[in-house]
C-alpha cells in the first residue's frame, strides 16, 4: 500500500514538472486558441505596453437656467349678476363659489344690503365679491 502512495506522489511530481516546463517554454495563447470555455487571464502589462491615451476633458455643464417667479394672482374684482326667477342666494353661492354654507350666504346678503337671504328678488341686481372678502371677519 505505502508503494502504491509512493508511485502516485512519484507521477503527480512528475506531470507538474512537465507542466511548468511548457509553460516557460512556449508563449502565452492566444484567447482565440484557448478550448471553448476556457479564458484567459494576464496579470501586469507587457514591458512594451503603450499607456493609455488621456481622457478627453469632460464637458462643461450648462448652467441651470433661473426659474421664474411665480406669477401673482391677478386681485379678483367682483362680478354683476340679475337674479332670475327661482334663483336663492345659496344657489348663487354655490354655483360662484363652491359652497352654499349658512355663513357665506348671509354674508352675501349683508354685502349686497339684503335684510334677508330669503328677501331676494328677481330682477335684483347682485355683486358677488372675491369668496376671500365675504370670508373676513
Amino acid at each position: 500500500m505505502k508503494l502504491l502512495l509512493a508511485a502516485a506522489a512519484v507521477l503527480i511530481g512528475l506531470a507538474l514538472a512537465i507542466s511548468l516546463s511548457r509553460r516557460e517554454a512556449a508563449p502565452p495563447q492566444a484567447a482565440a486558441e484557448l478550448p471553448p470555455g476556457w479564458g484567459s487571464v494576464v496579470l501586469g502589462a507587457p514591458s512594451e505596453a503603450i499607456p493609455p491615451a488621456p481622457l478627453p476633458p469632460a464637458p462643461e455643464p450648462a448652467p441651470t437656467p433661473q426659474p421664474a417667479p411665480a406669477p401673482q394672482p391677478a386681485p379678483q374684482r367682483g362680478e354683476e349678476l340679475v337674479v332670475e326667477p327661482g334663483q336663492s342666494l345659496s344657489m348663487l353661492c354655490k354655483a360662484h363659489y363652491g359652497t352654499a354654507s349658512v355663513a357665506l350666504v348671509e354674508a352675501l346678503a349683508r354685502f349686497n344690503g339684503i335684510p334677508s337671504p330669503d328677501a331676494l328678488r328677481s330682477g335684483q341686481t347682485l355683486r358677488l365679491p372675491p369668496l376671500a372678502t365675504l370670508q373676513k371677519p
